[in-house]
């Protein structure tokens, strides 16, 4: 029986060996060595929780990206309007994530490699909160090093390992990842963090533009509608998610960061469904608070950025169902802007007197802002009735 176990035991050990090696060679994650644009890693698009607090820690970039998947797909650590004094660049927006997590990521990046700058997406969905609201923070912040449970995070790490190293899942990701050598379509992160949606792209090519529109807007709609209408926490005139902007901004002061503050540019599709919920009025809110926020917080530190009006890009065509040629050059859908408007967006932050379809928010300037854009939406309305119409009648 003894000589069966340790036969058992001696297989089991290079077994677990043999699958580490491959694992390791073929990094299906980009988690343990570094690959250029050549060499596509399907399965990291899909695990930047468990990537990204890791690998910024590498990266030791002079501007970070924050945010949640407008962000990582919106904005490309490449781009060239990034100046060389600001390179190099890591996203480290996450999908899916709130303020919280995009505090906690700051935080965590700080204490390996304090940036010069950071670009602070922000969107509206992620301050309409529940009366009692209280902030919690996200299972990654584990791995993170501003955790203060040191055993928790040293706990995290080793599961990390096992994880991606000796665990059946990674291994069917390597094999994955090597039959998908030199082909194109498929899903990707690069080493600095941005999803550049290969996969968006064949959908879009095979689906048509039409189909991602209405699929995303009768999810936007629904959800839109199901959130509560509120930006503050019952009995005060703040939120976690304010609090959570407050820290950022308190932190990149203390360390003499710069940061942008940008409101996405969102389609007018999706600004017209914030009508058609009931939520302009609290969109407007939400911008005042802001504005105000920034302005006291940032304390010359930070600019709080407004893209999201029905501007000549916003107001862009989609195509009609039956048309799968045409291509819409600066959205994916109407909530995710494509790396192209991210030049734009990145080319009016940073080239100064650069003509763009945002404005910088300030106390001064929030009323005749929110006046200009609500008559851009009125004048929206009735250029496309039969759009509004339609996206009406998709609500009902």
């Amino acid at each position: 029986m003894a000589h069966y176990f340790r036969i058992w035991s001696v297989t089991l050990l290079v077994m677990l060996l043999a699958t580490a090696a491959v694992n390791y060679w073929a990094d299906p994650y980009g988690l343990y060595r570094d690959y250029g644009d050549g060499e596509w890693k399907p399965h990291a698009a899909t695990q930047g929780a468990l990537i990204k607090p890791y690998r910024v820690l590498e990266a030791k970039a002079q501007v970070l990206v924050l945010g949640n998947s407008r962000a990582e797909v919106g904005f490309d650590p490449d781009d060239p309007a990034w100046p060389e004094e600001f390179k190099p660049v890591y996203n480290l927006a996450l999908p899916g994530t709130a303020t919280r997590t995009t505090r906690r990521l700051f935080e965590h990046a700080l204490t390996a490699h304090p940036p010069q700058a950071i670009l602070l997406g922000v969107d509206f969905m992620d301050f309409l909160l529940p009366r009692n609201a209280r902030g919690r923070d996200p299972a990654e912040v584990r791995r993170m090093l501003s955790s203060g449970d040191v055993p928790q995070r040293w706990l995290t790490r080793l599961h990390d390992a096992a994880a991606t190293l000796a665990s059946l899942d990674a291994l069917i990701h390597s094999l994955d990842t090597l039959r998908s050598k030199g082909r194109h379509g498929i899903p990707h992160l690069t080493l600095a963090g941005f999803n550049p949606m290969h996969d968006y792209q064949v959908l879009a090519r095979n689906e048509g533009y039409f189909a991602l529109f209405r699929q995303r807007d009768a999810e936007n709609l629904r959800a839109y509608r199901q959130r509560p209408a509120n930006i503050h926490t019952k009995g005060t005139g703040s939120s976690p998610a304010f609090e959570d902007i407050r820290a950022i901004l308190d932190n990149a002061r203390a360390h003499g960061i710069q940061v942008w503050v940008v409101i996405y540019p969102y389609h007018a599709h999706l600004l017209e469904i914030f009508r058609i919920a009931g939520l302009w009025p609290l969109f407007e809110d939400w911008k005042r608070e802001l504005t105000h926020l920034v302005a006291l917080s940032g304390r010359g530190h930070a600019v709080l950025w407004d893209f999201s009006g029905h501007h000549v890009y916003a107001r862009e065509a989609v195509p009609v169902p039956a048309d799968r040629a045409t291509e819409v050059r600066w959205y994916w859908e109407a909530g995710h802007f494509k790396k192209e408007l991210g030049h734009i967006v990145l080319r009016s932050i940073l080239e100064p007197g650069q003509q763009g379809p945002g404005a910088i928010l300030t106390p001064g300037n929030i009323e005749s802002h929110l006046d200009h854009l609500r008559q851009a939406a009125e004048s929206y309305q009735r250029d496309l009735p039969a759009l509004v119409r339609e996206l009406e009648k998709l609500a009902n």
